[in-house]
């Protein structure tokens, strides 16, 4: 552990993503004394905004989009500052790039550069730059972080401040292998998974503020279970959010905690009922909400 306080910062492709991929870890950091800044590089509305996706989907193109874009971004960055208030902190900037055009561009690079520059963080942590093959938005703004990542630390231009960042962090690194042909295992895997059962109930409570993308509620709770669930599973706990360090950790001595050496003597009974813990899936549903089977797929068109 560090003998000192340190600043985390987070690039995010999209406004939710700044808490619902690695949420409950900054959490902890918080709660611990320390700093945590994300950086939005888009505010997601054109992709992320599934409500006025519904809204063009019905009127087509009698809906005036341009007229709407404006007001669906200031809610959008108005949800993500309420949900990162539920896990402690709200120092976000919005770069203000629109997500629909080509993200791996020398403008993002810079703007993502200057802010290393401004916060000068000691931690680092993005997209896997390889996510779906590297080809989608996640990716790309991962690859543009490391490409900023790489400008900060050199000599810069004019009276530029050099920042070096020691540790970077790629976050759900695992969540998208298999969704199409392009996500090969060779580039992912997770060798730090974060405990986040204590916070997991906050970070429900943080996902029920994103109404804009359909979050809330049952899919809130849904998700805890299959995503921050699954993840705790696999490292014998109730939910835990997963990291891919992108330099091999440097330590004088071999890492091992108090909990790992528990293991040792622990019944199987204990490992089993931590991991079968429930909270987030157990959280009560926000006014005016239920769990539904209305959007269940008929079984006569599912084929035989």
């Amino acid at each position: 552990m560090a003998s000192r306080s340190i600043h985390l910062m987070l690039v995010a492709t999209h406004p939710s993503d700044s808490f619902d991929q690695a949420g409950g870890t900054l959490a902890h950091h918080v709660a611990r004394g320390d700093q945590v800044t994300v950086v939005l590089a888009t505010t997601g509305v054109r992709s992320h905004h599934n409500q006025l996706q519904d809204e063009r989907r019905i009127a087509g193109a009698e809906l005036n989009v341009e007229e709407r874009v404006k007001e669906a971004a200031r809610q959008k960055l108005e949800e993500t500052r309420n949900a990162c208030r539920i896990l402690g902190f709200d120092d976000i900037r919005d770069l203000g790039f629109e997500d629909d055009d080509t993200l791996l561009t020398d403008d993002k690079i810079d703007a993502i550069a200057d802010a290393i520059r401004d916060v000068k963080p000691d931690i680092l942590i993005t997209h896997q730059p390889y996510e779906i093959g590297g080809l989608i938005s996640h990716a790309t703004i991962g690859q543009a972080t490391i490409h900023a990542w790489q400008r900060a630390m050199g000599v810069g231009r004019g009276n530029q401040i050099r920042h070096y960042v020691p540790a970077i962090y790629f976050m759900n690194p695992m969540a998208y292998m298999g969704y199409s042909s392009l996500g090969c295992a060779g580039t992912f895997h997770a060798d730090l998974y974060i405990d986040i059962t204590d916070v997991i109930d906050k970070k429900v409570q943080a996902l029920d503020y994103i109404a804009s993308q359909y979050y809330g509620g049952a899919f809130a709770r849904k998700r805890a279970e299959t995503e921050d669930g699954a993840h705790g599973s696999r490292s014998r706990l109730a939910y835990a959010e997963q990291f891919q360090s992108f330099y091999p950790m440097v330590r004088y001595t071999f890492p091992i905690t108090d909990s790992e050496l528990d293991l040792i003597d622990e019944p199987d009974e204990a490992m089993i009922g931590r991991r079968g813990e429930i909270v987030g899936g157990l959280m009560p549903l926000p006014p005016n909400m239920a769990f539904t089977s209305e959007y269940r797929i008929p079984k006569e068109k599912e084929g035989a």
